[in-house]
């Protein structure tokens, strides 16, 4: 049972000695987790072998797998004292934590909880474990561990509508607050408390301010917020709320007013507790009730934004203005936590400069792009202050312009989104690629406009050489992003090594030389043969029959309708023919092997493929990235950007492409990982994932045989499972054996010769896409 480099004879019989009174069925269970233990760590299969009796006197048989899988992530995290303190503990470190009683981690939680996240917001969003509950727009801190229901799943169900609330006070737009100086709510609270005016722009903290006690306004504004809030999440997910009305019920119930509290402190625990449940749980002093019922009208009133509330929550101060004591605060409630303004315009800064950076090199890629293709290039104006006015500190904004619609135009175009209208390329065959649309919107919805600056930006660095690249070998080169961490499948375990790999992006030093040219040149003829082929697979036109309207009359549906009307049955209403465009909306993503193996002939042939394959694709107008990948053990998975979704296919890239070469390894399952990660942001109706390898996956380290197929394997079904089309294209001799078991049987192909590569690549592409 136990793999390579066993121990002594004599050490073998001192640890089974733990086990030999057991019934051989047990024997048999125990020992059959040793493979998965072993090559972990010796030490801790040793300490295994002595506590695995005791801890099946705890649980059932079935659960020992489990309870392997829980010591081998405490081992990985926390090392070998931790790893043997929780086999001492089984019933407070396993039982209680699978029945619910421990709670539920954030670890946990949060693996279902962030692509949860991502999803609604339509955006990149990042949950971490922190002592508050809040946002500041780029993360959702969430506790520690939720321990409140006596069930995993409800502690869940916590965890979620507490980053479905955290969410929707971003959609709800409670952080993007702000009122001029001048505004009338402003000049009547300046009057009403003599405040002095702080700002030209109030944001929440502002307005808070205006007021005696800044904290009893906070918390009346976070109160009539989370009613709205809550209001829009009963209406958006009506089954998450309905799912966790126990839960809220109990929260409420938890809740109690404090004897201490003074008048306006009772009150706001009795609106918190019927924003909860519906009602207030606990019974209100009686002189109070008169001054609640005012309160509680005024809260129950609708609001649709962030003003509203505010506006409402300067009402309900001036209700409960004339009580003489000190305001004390209230617990917040559970899943709102409480606001952060001061970090969530910290975020909405990074975001902001992040977006800038991204729009300005999108920008610039598509100029680019556009100046060597046929369309007329993009089109800018200036518009004054007075037509439009800046958000303070910004002098004007630019726009690139639509073409003038004519008034005959159909009404699928009359409604185009507004940031179509304000950005767009000039020239009717012209369109506004996908993620720099997705970039203006998130720009238009932040600063209302498209600052003059980042157009100018983007011109010049279009009308500039492109920045300096990182060469692969380059000893001062610098990852294009930070380190990312990946989990790998342990199939020993049954379950992954969690943040176990560590992938750093790099990109390519464009070569000059003549590999390029001598390629289009060698292959000349096939590639005008696939230009032709490719052209007409740009759309395919059908003909559909017996449609309700249509373009033409169905004979045949004619002649039998007029039979079935002859006959006494009702006739069919389908009787036209209608012409089909099937429009193509592709996305690609090649990742190439660039192992030592693959020196010589092998990178020969796939750079040519890969240079025919972009030639092809720049006729047919699929989006296509390249990336090559290779590395060293599980702290060095390289991943080289050759090209991304967003760069045209230019002679910096057929350089990029020049320069792809061996390197080192070939651990798979990380850089699939990474590709996958890429393509989901890529909004596309089908989405391929094409590996190019000359052999299996290995590594320096013990990534290799068995245990790396089962990893690259789960790599790929994560793909699927993600609504990614993964396909290898592999020339090793031996991928028979293994290769069918990663990709499934219909996800392969094998080319028998290098050199057929560069001609088979381009037709198995046309074959998978048509």
């Amino acid at each position: 049972m136990i793999p390579s480099h066993p121990p002594n004879s004599w050490e073998i019989e001192e640890h089974l000695e733990n086990i030999a009174e057991l019934r051989a069925e047990l024997q048999e269970l125990i020992l059959s987790q040793v493979p998965a233990i072993w090559p972990v760590s010796h030490s801790l299969c040793y300490s295994y072998l002595a506590s695995a009796s005791s801890a099946l006197a705890c649980f059932p048989a079935a659960r020992l797998a489990e309870w392997v899988g829980a010591l081998l992530d405490i081992y990985e995290k926390d090392g070998l004292r931790a790893a043997q303190r929780f086999m001492v503990a089984v019933e407070s470190n396993f039982l209680c934590r699978i029945r619910g009683e421990a709670g539920l981690s954030f670890t946990d939680a949060a693996r279902r909880l962030t692509p949860y996240a991502r999803a609604l917001i339509e955006r990149k969003i990042t949950l971490a474990a922190g002592p508050r509950i809040y946002t500041d727009t780029e993360y959702i801190y969430l506790p520690h561990k939720v321990t409140l229901c006596p069930l995993v799943e409800d502690n869940f169900l916590l965890y979620k509508l507490i980053v479905t609330f955290q969410l929707g006070l971003l959609v709800q737009g409670t952080y993007d607050f702000h009122l001029p100086s001048k505004h009338a709510l402003i000049q009547e609270l300046i009057v009403t408390y003599g405040a002095e005016p702080v700002s030209e722009h109030f944001m929440l903290e502002d307005f808070f301010s205006l007021f005696p006690e800044p904290l009893l306004a906070e918390e009346i504004f976070t109160m009539l917020e989370a009613q709205r809030v809550s209001l829009y999440i009963a209406a958006a997910f009506p089954g998450l709320w309905r799912d966790t009305a126990n839960i809220r019920s109990g929260l409420a119930a938890s809740r109690s007013v404090k004897h201490e509290f003074p008048p306006h402190s009772t009150i706001l625990e009795m609106l918190a507790q019927y924003s909860i449940a519906g009602k207030p749980e606990k019974a209100l002093n009686p002189s109070l009730q008169p001054l609640y019922k005012r309160v509680l009208a005024e809260f129950l009133k609708p609001l649709q934004t962030a003003d509203d509330s505010a506006a409402r929550s300067a009402t309900i101060y001036a209700l409960l203005y004339g009580i003489q004591e000190a305001y004390m605060k209230v617990p917040p409630l559970y899943y709102v936590g409480r606001l952060n303004p001061a970090e969530a315009r910290k975020g909405k800064r990074r975001r902001r400069k992040v977006a800038q950076e991204e729009f300005i090199k999108t920008l610039a890629s598509v100029m680019l792009q556009t100046e060597r293709g046929t369309a007329a290039g993009p089109d800018f104006e200036r518009v004054s202050k007075a037509k439009q006015p800046a958000l303070s500190g910004e002098e004007g904004f630019g726009m690139l312009i639509f073409p003038p619609k004519k008034q005959d135009t159909p009404d699928s175009v009359q409604e185009k989104d507004e940031t179509t209208r304000l950005l767009t390329l000039e020239g009717p065959s012209s369109q506004l690629p996908e993620p720099l649309r997705k970039l203006a919107q998130e720009i238009v919805a932040d600063l209302g406009h498209i600052p003059n600056d980042y157009i100018s930006a983007a011109q010049g660095m279009a009308g500039q050489a492109a920045p300096p690249l990182v060469a692969v070998n380059s000893p001062t080169g610098q990852s294009l992003v930070a380190p990312l961490t990946y989990d790998e499948w342990d199939f020993r375990r049954n379950g992954f090594r969690k943040n176990w790999c560590i992938v750093r992006e790099k990109q390519l030093q464009p070569i000059k030389g003549t590999f390029v040219d001598s390629t289009l040149d060698k292959y000349q003829g096939l590639l005008r043969q696939l230009k032709i082929q490719f052209e007409m697979l740009r759309s395919k036109e059908r003909f559909l029959k017996r449609q309700r309207d249509g373009d033409d009359i169905d004979l045949d549906a004619l002649i039998e309708s007029i039979s079935d009307t002859r006959a006494g049955k009702a006739p069919s209403e389908r009787l036209f023919i209608r012409l089909q465009r099937d429009e193509r909306d592709i996305a690609v993503l090649f990742l190439v092997d660039m192992s030592s193996s693959t020196e010589g002939w092998i990178n020969q042939a796939l750079k040519e493929a890969l240079i025919l394959m972009g030639e092809a694709l720049q006729v047919l107008g699929d989006r296509f990235a390249i990336y090559g990948f290779s590395g060293m053990r599980r702290l060095r998975s390289d991943f080289y950007r050759v090209k991304n979704f967003t760069e045209p296919y230019n002679e910096i890239i057929k350089g990029r492409i020049a320069a792809i070469g061996p390197q080192e390894y070939t651990r798979m399952g990380p850089p699939l990982r990474h590709a996958v990660e890429l393509l989901q942001n890529v909004e596309a109706k089908v989405r391929l994932l094409v590996t190019l390898s000359d052999g299996k996956p290995e590594d320096y380290d013990d990534y290799k045989g068995e245990y790396a197929i089962e990893d690259t394997r789960h790599a790929l079904i994560e793909a699927k499972a993600a609504g990614i089309h993964p396909f290898c294209i592999t020339i090793d001799k031996q991928a028979h054996d293994y290769i069918g078991h990663m990709y499934g049987e219909v996800n392969y192909i094998f080319v028998d010769e290098v050199r057929k590569l560069p001609l088979r690549l381009p037709e198995i592409y046309r074959i998978l896409t048509t």
